[in-house]
């Protein structure tokens, strides 16, 4: 009996063995046929799974007939039976990452669950070949509907502005997202995306409507980005990987400015045809007096004189391509290490960007450094830490570009020098263009690290709770030294302005999760506590009256302070404090119907007690109709969800430090130190600004996930705006803060992706995405408030009851009058006068549909990748053009030179033309110098634009040759980025406008052409 119950167990032994197999394969991406490290490969129905190594290799036990689901962050998971594993397992990028957890804020959820509207980019689409930025912002461009990203300078370094669905503020510094990397709350001056290097990151959630974005309560309003960055993987072998890529940025330019003879005929016309004014006048002087008569006499002789004294060299030298660096250099190097046990995980990276001006000079320069790192202590505490080391440094910067507007056509290519070695002039007191470039040494260098430590307790198998700290120390330091030689500091005898800021912001949160399933019905909770602190401290002063000798450049040889008035804004320092308590629940049956909701109470020390706090609830929904029965014998739909959501939020960014408090402004008087009003006094009534918004949303994925469409429609609208309101000098001030009107936002989002089968010979994905929007103010306490910066002669940027913020107050221009030469302006109530009284608003700063296309394609190891960003129905008021239409004297006593559509000016009657005549001195319907270049919408232009915002092509070195250098992967490439735009606008660049849509000293965007390397082994 013994010996048979042994050949039995024998038996069943070798069919236990007969019944598991090992099996051994690779998962690549289809694109770029590269290995996959990281991915993950599971048993269906099972517990087996591993993790590819750096190669993307793996191996693994199973049962017979094992099916095997096969993922990884950014691509479409894969079903196949076991026995498919043969040749390599090929993953195509997903767009909408059906499959892949969402940061929710506090929280992740499966997109399958999502009942909110979010949008998501993982670590591929921010690879550097593909983004060839400083700012992880601009990386956003054209990928994210409802997400408009404006790079308004081409300077080095230089942020973007964002704005999500709209803008939600009456200001427009205010317009911009809240920012969250890995838990941090990234607020205060100075904070901006470009603290963090793109390649740590993994992926970037934008929360878009107020139901998700209610989680963050009075910071949420304008839109949430939670940056989650890369972490190691457990069960990973040490993996290194160096990126690095070198080039050069130019800047391609369509204006030119008027040559020596085109300037000397504008200048004669100028003044010529003022004479024949004169002339005119004089022959009939009608009710002049005396005094008149006298007066137009000598005017005539000095414009005579002017005529007969100009004296133009025999040269002409384009000085905006003069002041331009045609070869910029432009380098990027980062290179990282990750990898895990069973237990733990590292990650760590070094980093560093520099890039040198196209225009004029200066140089950008960044270091980074990262570290992370988890630890399983025990089965129910996990400890993880990470900190991020920054380094950034701008210096030498001086940018010409107005001076070389201005500058006259024959100024000599060198710059005159006096005896002592001081710049000189030309011509009157005309600034050189290259002299504005010398003589000045100026350094901004910004400090931060910022981090987190969190700790996470399961409590229950179905209860967890974390607690973080996370912190951000930023520090900066400014010096601006101008030579008692250069043009800038000639008339103090030099100067030095130094000034900083040492900030340190942290936040703690801490927080319970509950999640249980009973049979079909799901419930996951979230509830906990917030506590934020924001300190600014800022130092400054400046000194003057330095020795003119060459190289001095420390504060110590000043001999004078500077201006006591700019103590004040130089010193200062302020602590926000706040707190909040959250809460969430969501609901799912049988992972077919999905209810949401969340509350959370906010409180801030800006705000006084009365209305420190405030409640932020929102409410959301979801189906998916592809789990319901009716739905489970087509095959066109692999994926069908219905949502709604509504929800509030806030904005407190809106409301200054000091905004509810009356403060005084220290001074000097009779050499004494004293206290004066400020412009602005406090209002203890003020509150945050207030969002509402619905959304309702669709999700769809057909014919095995190869089609997928997301498309939204929103609706929201934010009260309380917060802005300045004038007030009487009775009071003792100018003005004082102010909840001052209601906003709209409405409009559409959809983005749609098209891609090739998985095992597809080629390759090949097209994706899309568009917003439409409408902005509109509902309603002001006052008629018109002030939206952008105040530009001095320029048009007012002002928002209006029924217009949308960024409108400009400027007079209608009814062209050019063929039988004078002088514009024409509606003269809107019939006075015969045109005054405030005549203007119209123009909306210029928001765009209404706005959006991006990629194209990409892979055949056998080649890719290539084409990213098209567009902005349709948006508008820019050219205060270049505006300034420079002016043909008197400058204060420097010369005639600034003009872009070379002057050459089309009106010269005789019956001209028809858009350009007036040039004309010095008093002329036109209103008999006044500025006449033909009053702000009006002769300097409006259509700012639409259709742009190849990157191109991408790779090429994948073969996997026999790296097996002989032992290296995992090598891709090689070539990348562009701006490489042409098409637009109707005559200027430089439509981006490089400031958020209120005025161009007054933007820098162009350059163009970049870069040779990489991608190596991990």
């Amino acid at each position: 009996m013994k010996h048979v119950y042994l050949l039995f167990l024998a038996c069943m032994l070798s069919m236990g063995a007969y019944a598991q197999q090992v099996i051994k394969g690779t998962v690549r991406d289809s694109l770029t046929k590269a290995p996959i490290p990281g991915a993950t490969i599971r048993v269906v129905n099972g517990s087996g799974g591993v993790t590819a190594n750096d190669k993307g290799e793996f191996e693994l036990r199973v049962p017979a007939n094992a099916q095997l689901r096969i993922s990884s962050i950014g691509f479409e998971s894969v079903l196949i039976p076991a026995t498919a594993v043969m040749r390599p397992i090929m993953l195509t990028t997903a767009a909408q990452m059906l499959q892949m957890p969402v940061v929710i804020g506090y929280g992740t959820r499966q997109r399958t669950a999502v009942t909110t509207s979010i949008s998501s980019i993982d670590s591929r689409k921010l690879a550097p070949e593909n983004n060839i930025v400083s700012d992880v912002g601009k990386a956003l461009q054209g990928r994210i509907p409802g997400v408009f990203v404006a790079s308004t300078s081409g300077a080095p370094g230089s942020t973007p502005n964002i704005q999500i669905r709209g803008v939600q503020s009456a200001r427009a510094q205010d317009a911009n997202p809240l920012i969250v990397i890995d838990g941090l709350v990234m607020e205060g001056p100075g904070i901006s995306l470009s603290s963090i290097n793109p390649q740590d990151i993994e992926t970037i959630d934008v929360l878009k409507d107020a139901a998700s974005a209610a989680i963050y309560g009075a910071r949420g309003s304008s839109g949430v980005i939670i940056i989650t960055t890369k972490k190691g993987k457990h069960g990973q072998k040490p993996y290194f990987s160096v990126n690095a890529y070198t080039g050069f940025n130019n800047v391609p330019t369509t204006r030119r400015m008027l040559n020596s003879s085109e300037y000397a005929s504008a200048f004669n016309d100028s003044r010529n045809n003022r004479i024949t004014d004169i002339d005119a006048q004089l022959a009939n002087p009608g009710s002049l007096t005396p005094v008149q008569i006298s007066q137009l006499q000598n005017e005539r002789n000095r414009l005579s004189s002017q005529v007969a004294d100009l004296k133009m060299a025999d040269r002409s030298t384009d000085w905006i391509d003069r002041v331009k660096n045609h070869n910029a250099p432009l380098n990027n190097i980062q290179a990282s290490m990750s990898g895990g046990g069973e237990k733990s995980t590292y990650y760590m990276s070094l980093g560093r960007y520099a890039e040198t001006g196209a225009i004029g000079t200066g140089r950008f320069e960044r270091y980074t450094a990262k570290i992370d790192v988890s630890q399983q202590v025990n089965n129910w505490l996990r400890l993880m830490g990470n900190i991020n080391l920054t380094q950034s440094v701008s210096k030498d910067n001086s940018y010409p570009l107005v001076s070389a507007f201005n500058a006259r056509p024959d100024t000599p290519e060198e710059p005159v020098r006096n005896a002592d070695g001081s710049l000189g002039y030309y011509i009157g007191q005309q600034n050189h263009p290259l002299g504005e470039m010398m003589e000045n040494r100026n350094k901004n260098r910004t400090q931060t690290w910022f981090g987190n430590l969190a700790a996470e307790l399961k409590l229950h198998k179905n209860l967890q709770f974390r607690s973080a700290f996370a912190a951000n120390k930023y520090n900066t330091f400014n010096r601006d030294y101008q030579s008692p030689l250069g043009y800038l500091g000639k008339f103090q005898n030099g100067y030095l302005k130094t000034g900083g800021s040492d900030n340190f912001n942290y936040n703690f949160d801490s927080y319970f999760t509950y999640t249980n399933r009973w049979n079909k019905l799901g419930l996951t909770g979230t509830a906990g506590y917030t506590f934020y602190s924001i300190e600014n401290n800022g130092w400054g002063y400046d000194l003057n009256g330095f020795p003119r000798v060459d190289v001095i450049t420390g504060g110590a040889a000043g001999s004078a302070y500077g201006s006591t008035g700019a103590i004040g804004s130089l010193n200062g320092n302020s602590l926000e404090t706040s707190e909040a308590y959250f809460g969430r629940l969501s609901f799912d049956w049988d992972n077919k119907y999905m209810l949401g909701a969340s509350l959370r109470t906010d409180g801030s020390s800006k705000l006084r007690k009365d209305n420190r706090y405030s409640w932020f609830p929102s409410v959301s929904a979801g189906w998916d109709l592809a789990q319901e029965g009716f739905m489970q014998d087509q095959k066109l739909f692999q994926f069908l969800k219905l949502r709604s959501s509504y929800g509030i939020s806030g904005n407190i960014r809106a409301v200054a430090n000091f905004a509810t408090q009356h403060l005084m402004q220290a001074t000097s008087n009779l050499g004494e130190p004293a206290l004066r009003a400020r412009d602005q006094v406090g209002n203890p009534n003020i509150r945050w600004e207030e969002t509402k918004q619905f959304d309702a949303g669709i999700d769809i994925g057909m014919f095995n996930n190869r089609v997928t469409l997301t498309a939204d429609y929103y609706n929201k609208s934010t009260t309380g705006l917060l802005s300045i309101r004038n007030i009487p000098w009775e009071f003792g001030a100018q003005s004082l803060p102010f909840n001052i009107g209601d906003i709209r936002n409405k409009g559409f989002d959809l983005e749609l992706a098209v891609s090739s089968a998985r095992n597809a010979l080629v390759s090949w994905k097209v994706e899309t995405n568009l917003n439409f929007n409408r902005n509109e103010i509902i309603a002001l306490s006052d008629s018109v408030l002030s939206y952008g910066t105040f530009i001095f002669g320029g048009p007012q940027s002002q928002a209006r009851v029924g217009q949308s913020v960024g409108s400009v107050q400027v007079y209608n221009s009814l062209g050019v009058d063929p039988n004078t030469g002088d514009m024409i302006y509606e003269d809107r109530n019939k006075d015969g006068k045109w005054d405030a009284k005549d203007y119209i608003f123009v909306p210029i700063a928001l765009p209404k549909f706005t959006g991006g296309t990629t194209l990409s394609a892979g055949y056998k190891g080649v890719s290539v990748e084409a990213l098209f960003s567009y902005v349709v129905g948006t508008k820019i008021y050219d205060y270049y053009e505006q300034s420079l239409r002016n043909y008197d004297l400058d204060w420097f006593g010369v005639m600034p030179n003009k872009f070379d559509v002057v050459n089309k000016r009106w010269r005789k009657p019956g001209d028809v033309t858009d350009v007036p005549r040039a004309v010095a001195g008093p002329h036109g319907a209103g008999k006044t110098a500025d006449w033909n270049y009053r702000p009006s919408t002769q300097f409006i232009y259509d700012a639409s634009y259709l742009r190849l915002r990157n191109l991408t092509v790779a090429y994948m070195l073969p996997k026999r040759l790296l097996d002989m250098a032992t290296i995992t992967r090598c891709k090689v490439y070539v990348a562009a980025q701006n490489l042409f735009t098409i637009t109707k606008y005559i200027g430089f660049d439509p981006e490089a406008a400031s958020n209120s849509g005025i161009v007054s000293s933007n820098l162009p965007n350059p163009r970049s052409m870069v040779l990489g390397v991608d190596l991990s082994f």
